[in-house]
């Protein structure tokens, strides 16, 4: 298979798939298959390529099979992995090879007033300027930051990433607009309450805080603020990052003596997003920085733009004055899309994808494919890829066939609580009737608080509602279950892994 379109749509699907299920930390995908491309597909061998020489020995040597792995959980079947060098998926490090090899090459063009959108995360921008000019006397070469990243990379014992924060600028990306999403009951007020913010940014709603489980859209809607924002004035300094990593850069800016620039880059800012900032929650230093950040930004009328799985008053481990700052805002849920809602999304999502489904086939996974908007972009890209490949049509036999993980029958949030306080249960070598019950042992306790948390994860149910499905508890209870157990995870990060664990198994039965 050579086609550009359909590889691209396979590979989306098997880095997808890195992301959610290897243990492979951000930043390390990020620096390995930042820039990578699937070039062809048979079922003997699956050719990549990666932007330079350095990045292609290492892969081959080190992620061939881990590739393999991925690439066999998408497509079914286990191609021999063959990794080449296409220095055009770096096109600056590949002129600046150029200009070390004496070759002439065209002057660079630059554009005018480029839109000054900051992601600050897990990926080295080829134009970052003079990155480890003071502390390493390199110059901003983007070759020599790319191999000293990769360097420090390998030289770290034990896997672990050693990238230092970055910022990658952003142009538009058309794919996070108000126009591709899709609107539905689930999502309306969310929506308008977005659309209203990036006309009147720092006016109307600030903070604009929205909240629901992942993959329900509220990093889009961020986004399509963003976009629409610098759209209109491409000279607005935006700032986007994730709760974590805000976290991270805080820790570094500590270590590096660095906390002038860090305050400096944050409180200037026209618009900041953050994103799943639940992360800061009983850090203290890390709330306290972005408590001061906050109230520099709002009295500047500066636009602030939350997300989190929950509520602010649900985060028990955040501190009040940064909660009441979050509620003085528009606080608004997104919650699973409907019936209606999701079969437009994947009539959506199957046109972008220049995939044609049925009207039965739609309707088939409308009605089972419940969980969120993320679950129904993979199914279509992985029936996208089983079509491609196979060059059959998408039927239901298809379906059922190729995403048979997607489509169990839709499970009741009570039951759903049944077997999460089952596989604790199981986990902490405690029964159901004892985490129900009143004893307060100190492993009963820990297991009934650990459930409480994954309950409170996994589902919608508010804490009234979680208090009478756990043995009649009130709200005060469950609410000090919670900030018990968050308490424990800062004083034990162990405790934090167990939680992951639990949860996969639990999305595996």
């Amino acid at each position: 298979m050579d086609n550009i379109g359909d590889l691209s749509a396979i590979w989306q699907i098997v880095l997808n798939d890195i992301r959610d299920e290897s243990s492979m930390p951000q930043t390390a995908i990020d620096l390995w298959f930042g820039k990578f491309k699937m070039v062809s597909l048979s079922t003997d061998k699956v050719v990549f390529a990666s932007d330079s020489e350095m990045k292609r020995g290492i892969i081959q040597d080190k992620y061939s099979e881990f590739l393999a792995d991925h690439v066999y959980r998408v497509i079914g079947f286990r191609p021999e992995v063959q990794i080449v060098v296409d220095p055009s998926l770096s096109p600056i490090t590949h002129k600046m090879r150029q200009i070390r090899a004496g070759e002439a090459v065209s002057a660079p063009t630059f554009q005018v007033n480029e839109p000054d959108f900051i992601f600050v995360g897990n990926e080295m921008d080829d134009d970052d300027d003079d990155y480890y000019d003071e502390q390493d006397n390199i110059t901003s070469d983007p070759l020599l930051i790319e191999e000293k990243i990769i360097s420090d990379h390998l030289a770290e014992q034990g896997g672990r990433s050693v990238i230092h924060s970055t910022e990658k600028r952003l142009t538009f990306n058309p794919d996070y607009t108000f126009e591709n999403f899709i609107v539905g009951s689930s999502n309306s007020l969310a929506h308008s309450g977005a659309l209203a913010v990036a006309s009147t940014p720092g006016r109307k709603y600030n903070p604009l805080f929205l909240y629901g489980n992942s993959g329900l859209g509220k990093t889009h809607l961020m986004y399509s603020i963003a976009n629409k924002v610098l759209e209109r004035d491409p000279t607005m300094r935006v700032i986007y990052v994730k709760g974590e990593e805000f976290m991270n850069q805080l820790i570094e800016a500590l270590r590096e003596k660095t906390n002038s620039e860090f305050r400096e880059k944050y409180r200037k800012a026209d618009m900041l997003l953050i994103d799943d900032i639940q992360f800061i929650a009983g850090k203290e230093s890390t709330q306290l920085e972005f408590f001061h950040t906050f109230d520099a930004l709002y009295e500047d009328h500066k636009q602030i733009i939350i997300t989190s799985d929950k509520p602010p008053r649900e985060m028990v481990t955040l501190e009040e004055r940064i909660r009441s700052r979050f509620e003085s805002g528009l606080v608004v849920d997104i919650q699973p899309p409907d019936f209606e809602l999701r079969l437009a999304i994947l009539q959506n999502k199957a046109d972008q994808n220049n995939l044609v489904i049925p009207t039965d086939v739609l309707t088939y996974l409308a009605e089972r494919l419940q969980s969120n908007i993320r679950q129904i972009e993979g199914v279509i890209k992985k029936l996208g890829a089983n079509h491609f490949l196979s060059g059959l049509p998408v039927t239901i036999e298809m379906v059922r066939s190729c995403v048979p993980e997607f489509l169990k029958e839709s499970e009741s949030e009570n039951d759903l609580v049944k077997r999460i306080v089952e596989c604790v249960a199981n986990r902490f070598n405690t029964s159901p009737e004892e985490i129900y019950g009143r004893k307060r042992t100190k492993d009963i306790k820990n297991a009934r608080n650990v459930a409480t948390k994954i309950i409170r994860d996994m589902t919608s149910l508010s804490l009234p509602k979680i208090g009478a499905l756990m043995g009649n508890r009130d709200y005060s209870t469950v609410h000090s279950n919670l900030q018990a157990v968050e308490n424990q995870i800062v004083e034990d990060p162990t405790l934090e892994a167990i939680i992951t664990d639990i949860i996969k198994e639990i999305k595996r039965k």
